[in-house]
């Protein structure tokens, strides 16, 4: 038997739960519910809800299947028993219905009728030959059929782990990314710089840690294809380096919008899914629903409906900012249209374009330079565009069904150089997803495969092929004359590409239910392949001169003239520079070849997994083996889970379960970069030495797959009282041989006699334990309809390193003795520096006016004072000197996100729509971090309008 959840938003929480104090604005904003509630009571029409109608397209095939998905639409729940209806099949709906007709439609010849419950639910039942199926499920509402025994299966509802299709529309987001619609849940925590107000002009897709993990280490799924970067993800340098490239966690950033499923797969996770030491973040594209239609919109925020708090301490260096680590001002808009077409019920097209660009305004200099010609304002951009083509198949009376998708996801972000003119280049990620899935009933299987293919781009491009970084003079003029060592600098890091190409194959087999003696088993197995092509190319030679010098007094080179007489114009001036009487000169230079490597790798996974149930015993046993060629490791994650149905609401269950993480080419990559890199010199003369091919910097060692153990034990309480489900659960990960970055000196075979080595010597402790409960159904108030969340987790993370990207000192390494907190501890012991909130609270509220077509949606956070480590000095013990760490406790952190929606019908399917999303409702004054100097603040209350029209 299958539960589908009623589909109804909600309504807002009582703001008497946030302490502040709201303004008259904030009062009368969140009060209007009250009001529009009391308005809709006096003039709300007596009409059921199961007469409303609705449109619907819902294609010929399976009845079960179209009985689900119907009743998902319709927003009611549905109870019966899947093998009754083994066989059958419905013609589909198509037009406009209510709740009751559209059932009668859909069941039309099969014998059976959906019957109203006295809550509103429906059950499936056999038809009474005296009556037609329409008419009993009228006249017999509000009665309780009698059905033959049957056993209930329920299917996960929407709840704070999954999100259907109205929650994704409704989750207050203003960037309306995907990781940030995941606020509800309580495993997820983000980065505490992810709502920073110095940075709130960003629209990159928020980074999250599921229990404790790194963000790089999550598996995200689009339509069964992974969107995970596997470059270099860590890697978060801009403007300093000129061999790498920034990344994000997410390859792709996608737009909720395109979306009508998001699930979160955290504990306990199948042995079908694979490379996470996290969790799974599985999404699902919509498919065409109408036989024609199609949707635009456009939203705006900006600085100025954006409350930014900013210490005094820096609140001038923010306002005159001429770096994207501070950003005063911006303007963010996003487009969107969507257009969608089932000429036919087997099959249907859609297709979905969004923009969305923020425009930053920033100061090229960081000091006021009256002297200087260049620009001083210059407004940096951030790109992000999203194409999205999906056609769905399923042939009536046909055994096979299938899919084919597009996602085409390039994003574009500009940036400057601080201090230097030349020095614009643009940083240029995102990619290509083109998968197609075939979904075959068969006999003994439902057989399911998957051929997909990406490329993901991680590259920039520059202004300029050189760098050079002069002493001010009359003749380089354009830094600040008047600081004591001024400078004049000027260029960029040149052009490469990173990229990345992905063939892969998935295969999977899902058997029927087989019984042997008391015992009934679902057995499914796989197989996965992929094949990966990565590429590094520099397009062109950069030049990068280092150490300045002052021209001799005489001779040709004090008139930079080499020893042919020409006149070396690029890194030699003989102007006299600030308080000398000569001009100056290079006599380092770093070039950075054009040329290219790349890096291959294959992959292969096979799983198999048993489902066996006895009597109210469930055991889940299975096992994945991976095999990875960039490590050449063949790894084997058991996974187990025990559920005992105690009684018929409660149900115990435990796990135990290993889960092994990405394998990423940054690690093979940068041991080949320095490859590209000759250096010359010279010194009393303006000839440069032969070119010196530079020795690596990196070195790529024997390394193992990180992974992660894991021990769950938990219960699920179910029962009509509830209205939904209670779970507790806690959760244990040990990660171990995690991927860190060493430095080791004394290399000869490396640049400087110095190395940095990938090694497994990182590892992390995370335990959790979270108390949960959504609504199965929506409370009822007069013409009011909520539904509610509720997530308290409490957590603990220990981790010894931030990400692979940094450098892992040879304290770290050894485990030794720190004082902590006054404590003496190992370095393993300390917690994590970021993800590490000690416990949260996150409410959730939706409710609808189905009269007035308007809806609320209130998320509340509450997220416990964050604990900053900071080095403070040395000590001894035992004789030995070790360093000291204080802990810095920061309050908490307290945020109320509202989402107000009204749709009004213009005419037939044509409607309005207004979206007004606010963050931060009541203008908390979150603290993120603290220093000697100044602290760092969440962003306070910001507006976010969004305008569209749907047909």
């Amino acid at each position: 038997m299958f539960l589908l959840p009623q589909r109804s938003p909600f309504s807002p929480l009582a703001t008497a739960a946030c302490p502040a104090r709201p303004r008259p604005l904030v009062m009368a904003l969140m009060a209007a519910s009250l009001v529009i509630g009391l308005q809709a009571g006096a003039h709300a029409q007596a009409t059921p809800a199961s007469s409303l109608q609705r449109p619907y397209a819902i294609a010929a095939g399976p009845l079960a299947e179209a009985l689900n998905r119907f009743a998902a639409e319709a927003g009611v729940v549905l109870a019966f028993d899947a093998a009754q209806l083994k066989g059958l099949q419905s013609k589909g709906v198509q037009g406009r219905f209510g709740t009751a007709d559209g059932f009668a439609a859909l069941l039309a010849g099969s014998g059976f009728e959906a019957a109203q419950t006295a809550s509103g639910s429906f059950v499936l039942r056999r038809a009474p030959a005296s009556a037609p199926a329409r008419k009993a499920a009228t006249e017999n509402a509000g009665e309780v059929p009698e059905l033959a025994e049957v056993k209930v299966v329920a299917r996960h509802l929407a709840g704070v782990d999954k999100l259907d299709r109205q929650m994704i529309r409704n989750m207050p987001a203003i960037n309306g990314d995907l990781t940030s619609q995941l606020k509800l849940n309580p495993n997820i925590q983000y980065s505490e710089a992810q709502l920073s107000s110095q940075t709130a002009g960003e629209i990159a897709p928020a980074e999250i840690s599921i229990h404790g993990a790194k963000p790089y280490q999550n598996e995200i799924l689009l339509d069964g294809v992974s969107i995970a970067n596997d470059l270099d993800p860590g890697n978060k340098i801009v403007t300093t380096n000129p061999e790498y490239i920034p990344g994000n966690a997410q390859a792709l950033a996608i737009d909720s919008s395109i979306l009508c499923d998001v699930e979160v797969k955290d504990s306990n996770v199948s042995a079908e899914y694979g490379r996470f030491t996290g969790g799974v973040v599985d999404a699902k594209i919509c498919s065409a629903r109408k036989r024609f239609g199609g949707s635009l919109a456009i939203g705006y925020t900006s600085s100025d409906w954006t409350h930014l708090f900013i210490d005094p301490a820096k609140q001038e260096e923010f306002e005159n900012s001429s770096t994207a680590d501070n950003q005063p001002r911006f303007k963010k808009w996003t487009y969107k249209t969507t257009l969608e077409t089932r000429p036919d019920p087997s099959w249907g097209l859609l297709m979905s374009v969004v923009r969305k660009q923020s425009d930053i305004p920033l100061n090229r200099f960081s000091t006021t330079n009256a002297g200087t010609t260049e620009s001083r304002e210059v407004t940096q951009q951030r790109i992000q565009d999203t194409l999205v083509i999906k056609t769905d198949f399923a042939p009536a009376g046909s055994a096979h069904k299938g899919d084919v998708s597009l996602v085409y996801a390039p994003t574009e972000n500009s940036y400057f150089i601080e201090n230097y003119r030349n020095s614009d280049y643009t940083i240029k990620s995102g990619g290509l997803n083109l998968a197609g899935h075939l979904e075959s009933r068969l006999a003994p299987a439902t057989l399911s495969q998957q051929i997909s293919f990406s490329e993901t781009d991680q590259s920039r491009r520059s202004d300029a092929d050189y760098y050079r970084d002069w002493r001010w003079s009359a003749d380089k003029n354009w830094g600040d004359s008047s600081q004591s060592n001024a400078s004049s600098g000027e260029g960029a890091w040149g052009d490469v590409d990173q990229k990345m190409q992905n063939l892969g194959y998935k295969l999977k087999s899902a058997f029927h239910e087989l019984s042997l003696g008391d015992t009934r088993h679902r057995v499914s197995s796989g197989l996965e392949y992929q094949q990966k092509h990565a590429e590094y190319t520099r397009l062109r030679d950069t030049r990068y001169y280092l150490t300045v010098a002052d021209l001799p007094t005489s001779g040709a080179i004090s008139r930079c003239q080499t020893s042919t007489g020409a006149l070396d114009s690029e890194a030699c001036s003989t102007t006299p520079t600030k308080g000398k009487t000569v001009g100056q000169y290079f006599r380092r230079l770093m070039t950075y070849k054009a040329g290219s490597f790349d890096v291959d790798a294959n992959t292969w996974a096979a799983y198999l997994e048993d489902e066996a149930s006895w009597r109210n015993l469930k055991l889940r046993l299975g096992g994945r083996v991976d095999r990875d060629s960039l490590t050449a490791d063949t790894n084997l994650s058991p996974r187990s889970s025990l559920t005992w149905q105690a009684s018929e609401p409660l149900s115990l269950n435990v796990g135990a379960n290993r889960y092994y993480g990405r394998n990423l080419f940054a690690y093979a990559m940068q041991e080949k970069v320095s490859s590209l890199i000759y250096t010359q010199t010279r010194s009393g003369t303006l000839a440069w030495s032969s070119a010196t091919q530079t020795k690596p910097s990196n070195r790529l060692e024997d390394m193992r797959s990180p992974y992660d153990d894991e021990l769950t034990a938990g219960l699920n309480y179910d029962s009509d009282w509830l209205n939904g489900p209670l779970s507790l659960r806690f959760t244990r990960r040990d990660g171990k041989d995690q991927i860190v970055k060493r430095l080791l000196t004394k290399q000869t075979d490396c640049n400087s006699n110095q190395c940095y080595v990938y090694t497994n010597e990182g590892g992390s402790l995370s335990k959790d334990l979270t108390l949960s409960w959504n609504s199965n159904k929506a409370f009822k108030s007069g013409p009011v309809a909520t539904r509610f969340w509720f997530a308290v987790n409490k957590s603990d993370v220990k981790s010894n390193y931030s990400t692979y990207a940094d450098v892992y000192g040879t304290a770290l390494a050894n485990d030794e003795i720190i004082q902590y907190d006054g404590k003496f501890i190992r370095y393993s012991e300390m917690p994590a520096d970021n993800y590490n909130r000690p416990w949260t609270l996150r409410i959730g509220a939706m409710s609808s006016l189905p009269a007035q077509q308007l809806s609320f949606t209130n998320i509340l956070r509450i997220r416990d004072g964050y604990r900053q480590m900071l080095q403070n000095g040395e000590t001894t013990y035992e004789g030995t000197t070790v360093d000291v760490w204080e802990q810095t406790s920061l309050p908490r952190s307290i945020a109320l996100d509202t989402v107000i929606s009204w749709t009004p019908r213009i005419h037939a399917d044509q409607s309005l729509e207004v979206k007004l999303t606010i963050e931060n409702i009541t203008d908390q004054k979150n603290k993120t971090s603290a220093s000697s100097t100044y602290a760092t603040y969440e962003r306070g209350r910001s507006f976010a309008l969004e305008l569209g029209y749907s047909f």
